[in-house]
């Protein structure tokens, strides 16, 4: 069930890169950021009160943990991954959302004590190689990936390596916690973040009268299908596995991503893609016999 709930939480996660790229089409970046995350924080409020004598009965580095996943586990690696993919696209971003699980197995080893053994090291080499061939479509060429993107995908880069930060810090406060409470309070923290940059920079609500149905229905998808309930099955899954099995799952994220890419936008399917594809499949499930 546990590595169920993580694949739920990766295929909902990898549809969030045709769907954000939908929603930047007619909203600006930082924009985009602060309404998904006002509109998640809003969703959350009833578990936010229903979880309310769990809260008060974490100690304070419990409270220094659920501030620092939300911050930097959450709030920052949203603004990234978003400003990142408008500068870049969203194959980048659904590829470079590998530096997540990477991240994830060196913390993991390094702060919960978890050992990699061959199988997970297998699954990850697996997972890299096949996220690689469907993001170049090929073998990976330096021309493609030192573009007029750079920058764009350099943010990317660190946006994936800051997500694992939510997992490896969450995955203690989860024994204290519902994976539904953790997920609100960290939404508040990462809302508070993400408010403080978008005052600090502005924003620009004239141009909001001008978005099309169109991205908002692919933001109103974003909260409640990727924030609300991917975050409650990502944390649900973590309950029961390793942080570094765990980790595998998110290469689910570029196969999800192409294949909404190809249904949705008229991307097209080749052999890389479905080569690529049976890689990350074959990675998830070598992971989840580990």
């Amino acid at each position: 069930m546990h590595a169920l709930l993580s694949a739920v939480a990766n295929v909902l996660g990898g549809s969030s890169y045709p769907a954000a790229t939908v929603m930047l089409e007619a909203l600006p970046a930082r924009d985009a950021v602060f309404i998904r995350v006002s509109f998640a924080l809003l969703a959350f409020l009833p578990f936010l009160y229903r979880g309310r004598a769990r809260f008060r009965a974490l100690g304070r580095r419990d409270w220094l943990a659920c501030g620092s996943a939300g911050l930097f586990g959450f709030g920052l690696p949203l603004a990234l991954g978003t400003v990142g993919q408008d500068l870049s696209n969203a194959t980048s971003a659904s590829l470079l959302v590998g530096m997540e699980p990477v991240t994830i197995v060196l913390l993991s080893s390094l702060f919960l004590g978890e050992r990699l053994g061959r199988a997970k090291l297998a699954a990850m080499a697996l997972g890299l190689t096949g996220a690689t061939f469907i993001a170049f479509q090929g073998l990976p060429r330096l021309g493609a990936a030192v573009s007029g993107r750079l920058l764009g995908d350099l943010i990317l880069v660190l946006h994936g390596a800051c997500w694992a930060l939510y997992t490896v810090i969450g995955k203690r406060v989860l024994e204290k916690l519902e994976p539904m409470d953790f997920a609100a309070i960290t939404t508040v923290f990462g809302f508070v973040g993400i408010a403080a940059w978008a005052a600090a920079a502005g924003l620009r609500p004239d141009a909001w009268a001008a978005v099309p149905a169109r991205s908002w229905a692919a933001l109103a998808y974003l909260v409640v299908a990727v924030s609300l309930v991917g975050t409650w099955a990502w944390n649900a899954g973590l309950r029961g596995l390793d942080a570094s099995t765990q980790a595998n799952f998110v290469f689910l994220q570029p196969l999800v991503g192409v294949l909404a890419g190809v249904g949705l936008l008229g991307d097209p399917f080749t052999a890389w893609t479905a080569g690529g594809g049976a890689l990350v499949l074959a990675g998830v499930w070598t992971a989840h016999r580990a």
